[in-house]
Parts: C-alpha cells; sequence; structure tokens
C-alpha cells in the first residue's frame, strides 16, 4: 500500500471507532456537561474538529516554507486555545457538531489525497519534526483522536453501566 493509502485508511479506522463509541446516544446525552472531564461528547467532538481544521490550514504552508504557522502564536496557552474553539461551536447541536466533524475529516482526507505519496514519505518537514509527514498527520491527528477517543469511551461506558 502507498503512504497515502495508509494513513487515509487508518484515520478512517479510528473515526469509525469514535462514531461508534456514542452512537445511539440521545441529543441530550451528547450535549450533557461534565461527561468527558468538564466538557460534554459534543465538545469533544468540537475540540477534535478544531484541531483537524487548524492542521488541514497550516499543513501546505508549512510543507512550502518549513516556517512555524502564525495559528501558532495564538496557541501558547493550549487551554485558553481549546476552551474557545469549543466555545466557538456550543450553539451548535450534536448532530451539526457530528456534521462539522465529519466535514473537517473530508477536508484533512482531500489534503492527504492532493498531497500524495511523495509529500507524505518527505522526512523532516519542517524543523521540530525527525519523522515523515505521514508520522506528523497520524500522530498529531490520529493520536490526538485516540486519546479524546479513551476518554470518550470511559465516559459513554459510565453512562450506559
Amino acid at each position: 500500500m502507498s503512504a497515502t493509502s495508509d494513513v487515509i485508511e487508518s484515520l478512517t479506522r479510528s473515526r469509525h471507532t469514535l462514531l461508534e463509541t456514542f452512537a445511539g446516544l440521545s441529543n441530550a446525552t451528547l450535549d450533557q456537561k461534565g461527561v468527558v472531564g468538564e466538557w460534554s461528547i459534543k465538545n469533544v467532538l468540537a475540540h477534535v474538529a478544531a484541531w483537524e481544521q487548524t492542521v488541514t490550514g497550516f499543513v501546505p504552508e508549512r510543507l512550502a516554507t518549513g516556517a512555524k504557522p502564525a495559528i501558532f502564536a495564538q496557541m501558547t496557552d493550549e487551554d485558553t486555545w481549546n476552551e474557545k474553539e469549543v466555545a466557538r461551536h456550543e450553539h451548535l447541536t450534536p448532530q451539526e457538531q457530528v456534521q462539522q466533524l465529519a466535514a473537517a475529516r473530508e477536508a484533512l482526507l482531500q489534503l492527504i489525497r492532493g498531497l500524495g505519496d511523495e509529500a507524505l514519505n518527505r522526512q523532516h518537514p519542517w524543523p521540530e519534526w525527525k519523522d515523515t509527514l505521514a508520522a506528523y498527520l497520524l500522530d498529531s491527528i490520529g493520536g490526538h483522536e485516540q486519546e479524546h477517543l479513551e476518554a470518550m469511551q470511559a465516559a459513554v461506558g459510565r453512562l450506559r453501566g
């Protein structure tokens, strides 16, 4: 398989697992605060989508220039940035948030397809990352999603148990 298909397959599997975690829960449950730490499941989905959108936005320029994205200056306090991103999506219903999550993933997958194997296999694409771009995406997106998946699985287990 190619790097492109490997990354897409891995990210698609992890997203399927994430979505299956809360399948069948009511909108009220998905919107209930304090289920995953202080957040609702919907808030976690907003957070995951925001990070995917951020990565999708900066990767092309970062590959071209190697420069640190300007958005990183806004993220000096990660907790504050996360809270702001989640708050920006608070007005969405759980189903609208799931749709936004799907749109963020589709944009990311389009980027990956457009980059292709040569870019994904590029070693050391910018100063802070010593591995390939494919490894960065799997770590930054896939690893981030896995971290939140585990917290959501535990929360949903408590809700259903």
